[in-house]
């Protein structure tokens, strides 16, 4: 259940980045093409969409983290051989 709410988080996060450049590159068109009507568009356009993403996103986040973790296996990435010649070569 846990990689299901993250893939549909992940998705979301793309959408909502998505959106929002969509929304603001629109908009900065408008603003240096000075056309008043490109701007008012592009709001109507990408806000309530790329909002709603954000909020689904936003609460699809808030339940990740009531799920546990996946314990990894710990590691020592320091119990190599080569870290220990590295540091005696320091000294």
């Amino acid at each position: 259940m846990r990689n299901i709410i993250a893939a549909l988080f992940k998705t979301c996060l793309v959408l909502f980045l998505l959106g929002g450049t969509c929304l603001v590159l629109g908009q900065l068109g408008g603003l240096l093409l000075q056309n008043g009507d490109m701007v008012i568009k592009t709001w109507d356009i990408f806000a309530n969409p790329t909002f709603t993403i954000s909020a689904i996103g936003g609460v699809l986040g808030f339940i990740l983290g009531y799920f546990p973790k996946e314990k990894m296996e710990e590691v020592d990435i320091y119990s190599s051989d080569e870290f220990s010649e590295e540091v005696e070569n320091v000294r």
